[in-house]
């Protein structure tokens, strides 16, 4: 902004401010280098699922990496600049699992506490996988076994791809249950110690076929009255079309 006065009381003057005006869009140089941050966590590939800022600012990204042949759970926590936290896991990093566990979906706590959700292998086929880390990257060992809950819900394939956490501490988690033909809805509902909520659904479980062929669950939200949206797509028999289930506070 400049302007420029030739007032006969006063002496001609220039009054400048200048400063560089990011265009909408474009990266932003204060965040890693050149506004790109890249982490390498394995030796293999490693790859991010969910992102989540901590009200302190700083930055979690959930997924997993490779570990020799099979894959495990990763957690990743940065500063606001984009650098590693060394104070979280080891250097900024934590792994955790095997048996090819895939972590999804990540949800945060009130009190710090970080719960991750994805799938892994029960040695025949995948359950829902649950983790939950305290805020230095340490398994919480009061949850589930040693940190981390996996839940069966069908006799085949269940795959959990998001988390949400309610107001009373209890975790929602949804995504997909292969009932033998083909995919289901699933929703799973956890007190906040990581045991099932028996007052949902048939033991803490819901499945639901919205029609004859797949049905694939993807994201789950929370209503301020209790109820729950599972969003996802199922296919017509030609193609797939969006699909939303609400379900009531109970499943």
């Amino acid at each position: 902004i400049s302007f420029t006065t030739n007032d006969a009381d006063e002496n001609p003057f220039s009054f400048r401010i200048t400063g560089a005006v990011a265009a909408t869009g474009s990266l932003d140089p204060t965040f890693g280098a050149g506004g790109i941050v890249i982490t390498n966590i394995g030796l293999s590939d490693a790859r991010g699922r969910s992102v989540a800022v901590q009200p302190d600012g700083k930055i979690l990204v959930a997924g997993f990496t490779q570990v020799g042949t099979s894959y495990s759970f990763a957690l990743v926590r940065y500063h606001a600049d984009g650098a590693l936290d060394a104070s979280f896991g080891t250097d900024g990093k934590v792994i955790t699992g095997s048996s090819s566990q895939s972590g999804r979906s990540m949800a945060l706590q009130p009190d710090g506490k970080i719960v991750v959700a994805g799938y892994g292998s029960n040695g025949s086929n995948d359950d829902f996988v649950l983790v939950r880390y305290n805020p230095d990257g340490s398994l919480d060992t009061s949850f589930g076994v040693g940190g981390t809950v996996a839940t069966a819900i069908g006799a085949a394939n269940d795959w959990a791809f998001s988390v949400a956490i309610q107001s009373d501490g209890k975790i929602v988690v949804g995504g997909e249950s292969h009932n033998g033909a083909n995919e289901d809805f699933a929703l799973v509902r956890y007190d906040a110690d990581g045991s099932l909520d028996a007052s949902f659904g048939t033991g803490g479980k819901v499945t639901t076929a919205v029609g004859s062929s797949s049905d694939r669950g993807r994201s789950v939200a929370l209503q301020s009255d209790g109820k729950i949206l599972l969003g996802g797509f199922s296919s017509n028999g030609a193609n797939d079309d969006f699909t939303l289930v609400r379900y009531n506070a109970d499943g």
